[in-house]
């Protein structure tokens, strides 16, 4: 089978070079190779879907594209989120499935369970994603380009006058078109599904006055706020943080089902079983040497932040990784209380924050964290656990700052101030990820 950079090669819709750089891209923020090639808008979305039909013989979409809701329930959320997959439509007594792979296996079974033909349909693996996360409460690593943004600085640059127009002026995003997006791509929690538009309707998009996809908990005691210093954040959520009304994927256009179409059955799934709990991971706290040793052999990004992760442990109670990407600060894992909802944290660096800081001056931040809405969203989606003080380390990959590393002691306690280690390694962390993109590239041209 022909890979997909080869067949968009052919078709003359993206160079060696580009190719090239979606796959050091790919190192540093992982997902599919196609998700990295529309990041960096080296190719255009109906190219990479239609490359993908031809690669693996199948129907494709593309677009924003809209669920029968209909639809949702015939597909329960452990077998979607496992597989990938997302019903579409009906059509011609067939069932269209939206997904990235074609799994004959998982595609026979849900036409078993459901009397119909379920026929695949390729679509970019980021539109499957946000169809999960919507339609499915699943969670999956956000992207700058969920955000519409595109990461200009990690093109390469092909020449010194374009390199400084770039570097002196990044991409940002507003941060009140930030937190509208931010509320399409993570949904209010299970209700959101059924508050999908009815056939034939159009979507609407939420208020961007929405702030926060955390629901408002009851405000603490008085007596657990008096030990907080004025200029840190308060456990209390602004009032309009509030989800206050449907949240849907805006569409630009949607197909209404066929009414000849006779609706599904109703589809029980008792007898497939929810898949198992995952192993717990190895959360066992890395000293600074051993943490050193271990970065040594490494073989792919998620051990490299497992490691990094577990070593932070050993200076702190709570350790985060962001993905710094177009603007935007995307969480990626996380170790310590509250971290496992890691991958719902997204910032916009537009506002002045830490995090904005720590990214201009490519500097390593230490204090309190001020009382500025992206913040509040930060630490109300780490369980609004406030602490006194904290530390953000850049991560830098040719210069720029690709990932930052956040600590913190827990609520009301503060931040370690043992910082020589952390930048040491933060420096090495930075220098195995290059590692890993010399070796892909080796790879790719063996």
């Amino acid at each position: 089978m022909a890979k997909i950079g080869e067949l968009l090669i052919r078709g003359g819709h993206l160079t060696p070079d580009g190719l090239e750089e979606a796959l050091d891209w790919q190192v540093l923020y992982g997902g599919r190779l196609g998700t990295n090639l529309l990041e960096l808008k080296l190719v255009e979305e109906e190219q990479l879907a239609r490359a993908l039909g031809k690669q693996l013989g199948a129907e494709v979409a593309w677009g924003e594209l809209q669920i029968d809701p209909a639809l949702v329930s015939a597909v329960p959320k452990h077998i979607a989120d496992r597989q990938e997959l997302v019903p579409w439509k009906l059509e011609k007594r067939r069932l269209k499935v939206l997904c990235c792979e074609i799994k004959v296996g998982e595609l026979d079974q849900l036409s078993y369970k459901v009397g119909r033909t379920c026929v695949p349909v390729i679509a970019p693996e980021f539109r499957v994603f946000q169809l999960l996360r919507l339609h499915y409460q699943a969670t999956r690593q956000m992207r700058a380009l969920d955000f519409g943004v595109v990461p200009e600085e990690g093109r390469r640059k092909k020449a010194k006058a374009a390199e400084k127009k770039l570097e002196s002026a990044p991409e940002l995003i507003d941060e009140n078109a930030f937190n509208e997006i931010y509320n399409r791509i993570i949904p209010a929690g299970p209700g959101a599904a059924a508050a999908a538009p009815e056939p034939g309707m159009r979507a609407t998009r939420p208020s961007p006055a929405l702030a926060s996809v955390t629901p408002p908990q009851p405000p603490p005691e008085e007596e657990e706020l008096e030990s907080l210093p004025d200029d840190a954040i308060l456990q209390e959520l602004p009032a309009d943080a509030a989800i206050t009304e449907p949240v849907q994927l805006a569409a630009a256009a949607r197909e209404s089902p066929d009414a000849s179409e006779p609706p599904l059955s109703a589809v029980a799934w008792d007898d497939v079983p929810a898949p198992p709990h995952a192993p717990a991971r190895d959360e066992t706290p890395l000293d600074f040497k051993q943490a050193i040793r271990a970065l040594e052999g490494v073989s792919d990004r998620d051990a490299i932040a497992h490691i990094v992760l577990r070593a932070s442990r050993s200076k702190a109670a709570r350790a985060l990784l962001l993905q710094v990407q177009g603007g935007v600060a995307l969480g990626w894992d996380g170790l310590g209380e509250g971290t496992e909802h890691a991958r719902q944290v997204a910032m916009s660096l537009a506002t002045e924050s830490a995090f904005s800081l720590v990214v201009k001056t490519r500097s390593h931040y230490m204090g309190p964290l001020q009382k500025t809405p992206a913040n509040i969203r930060f630490l109300a989606t780490l369980g609004k656990k406030v602490p006194l003080s904290a530390l953000i380390f850049p991560i830098l990959h040719r210069g720029r700052v690709s990932h930052m590393l956040y600590l913190d002691n827990g609520h009301k306690q503060q931040a370690p101030t043992d910082v020589g280690e952390m930048l040491i390694l933060s420096q090495r962390i930075g220098q195995t990820v290059e590692a890993l993109v010399e070796r892909k590239r080796k790879t790719a041209h063996a």
